[in-house]
C-alpha cells in the first residue's frame, strides 16, 4: 500500500510523513523540488515532482496510491496577492482529488480547518454547524470553497474524510502561522501582544488523527481537533517561562492593534513587507472561539497534548535550530 502526502515539507504534512514511515508504510511525497525536499524528508520517502496547482503533474504522483493525505495549502492569513489562496487551496484541492479519483485512489484525508465552521465570538465550534456564509478573510473563504470542491468529487465515488484542526504548532521545517509567533517571541520581535486568544493543537496529535481518519474515519465526516483554548497572553507566558526569557510583552489595546492592521495592510502590499499583524490574523484572534473535539475523541481516539508539554517541545526545537 502506498500513501501519498502533499505538503510533505510543511508543518502537518511533514509530521504525517514521519508517522507513516514509523508505521512502515510506503510513502510518496509530492514536492516542487525533490532535491531541496530531501533535507527534511526521511530517506525512505519517494519524492515525486509536482504541484497541486498544475493538474498535469499529478497523474504520476497518484498512480498506485491507496491513501492520499492532502496537507498542502496556504495556512497564512496574509498574502500580498490574495488570489493565491483560491489558486492553491481551492483549485489545488480540486486538481488533486480529481486526479486521485481518476487513478482509483480509495480514500483522501483532507487537512481542512476549524475556520469553516460557525460560532459567535467567544463561542464553541462543533461539526454540525458548518458556516453557510462566506467567511471574513480570503484564506477562510478559500478553505470553504475547497471543501465544496471536495464534496463534488466525493459525490462521484471518492472517499473523502475531513480533518479540521485548530491553530497547529510544533517542530517543523517551516515556521509560519502559529509557529511564527513562537519564533518572533523567542527572537524578541513581538513588542506587544494582540488581544484575544485561540484554540490550538500540537502537531503530533494532529498527524496521528490523520492516520486514524484514514483507518477508521467515515467518508464525508469532519473531525475538529484542538488540545485547548488559550489567550495570547497565556500562550506567550508559557513560551517565555519555558525559554527562560525575561518578561511577557504587554497586551496592546484592541483599538491600537486594529488601527495598525488597517493601516499597514495596504502599505505592506505596496512596499512589499509583511505587516506586524494582518487584518485576517486579528479577525481570527478576536473571534476567540473554542473547539469541541468530542467527536474526534470518540471516533478517532484523539488525545489532547498538554500545553506545557507541547510548548516545551516546540521551544526546544526552535532554540536548537537557531544558529
Amino acid at each position: 500500500m502506498i500513501a501519498l502526502v502533499t505538503g510533505a515539507t510543511g508543518l502537518i504534512g511533514n509530521a504525517i510523513v514521519r508517522l507513516l514511515v514509523e508505521g512502515e508504510h510506503k510513502v510518496r511525497a509530492l514536492v516542487r523540488d525533490p532535491e531541496r525536499a530531501a533535507h527534511c524528508l526521511p530517506a525512505l520517502v519517494e519524492r515525486v515532482r509536482g504541484d497541486v496547482t498544475d493538474s498535469a503533474s499529478l497523474a504520476q504522483a497518484v498512480r498506485g496510491v491507496e491513501w492520499v493525505f492532502h496537507a498542502a495549502g496556504l495556512p497564512e492569513q496574509w498574502q500580498r496577492d490574495e488570489s493565491i489562496f483560491d489558486r492553491v487551496n481551492r483549485q489545488g484541492t480540486r486538481n488533486l482529488l480529481e486526479a486521485a479519483h481518476a487513478a482509483g485512489v480509495r480514500r483522501v484525508i483532507y487537512t481542512s480547518t476549524m475556520d469553516v465552521f460557525a460560532a459567535p465570538r467567544g463561542g464553541t465550534l462543533v461539526e454540525t454547524n458548518l458556516d453557510a456564509q462566506p467567511k471574513h478573510t480570503a484564506y477562510e473563504r478559500s478553505k470553504q470553497a475547497a471543501e465544496r470542491e471536495a464534496e463534488k468529487v466525493r459525490a462521484q465515488g471518492l472517499e473523502v474524510v475531513y480533518v479540521n484542526p485548530a491553530a497547529v504548532y510544533g517542530p517543523s521545517p517551516v515556521a509560519g502561522s502559529l509557529n511564527g509567533f513562537f519564533v518572533r517571541l523567542l527572537t524578541g520581535k513581538i513588542p506587544m501582544l494582540p488581544p484575544g486568544g485561540l484554540s490550538i493543537a500540537y502537531v503530533d496529535g494532529v498527524a496521528a488523527m490523520h492516520l486514524a481518519a484514514a483507518e477508521r474515519g467515515h467518508s464525508g465526516e469532519r473531525y475538529l481537533l484542538a488540545d485547548t483554548h488559550v489567550s495570547n497572553t497565556a500562550l506567550a507566558r508559557a513560551i517565555v517561562l519555558e525559554a527562560g526569557l525575561r518578561k511577557v510583552p504587554p497586551t496592546a489595546p484592541g483599538w491600537l492593534v486594529g488601527g495598525l492592521a488597517t493601516v499597514s495592510a495596504p502599505l505592506a502590499r505596496w512596499f512589499r513587507f509583511r505587516p506586524l499583524i494582518a487584518p485576517g490574523e486579528l479577525t481570527f484572534l478576536r473571534w476567540d472561539v473554542r473547539v469541541d473535539a468530542t467527536k474526534a475523541r470518540r471516533e478517532l481516539g484523539f488525545q489532547p497534548t498538554a500545553l506545557a508539554q507541547g510548548v516545551a517541545r516546540t521551544v526546544s526545537f526552535f532554540q536548537s535550530a537557531r544558529p
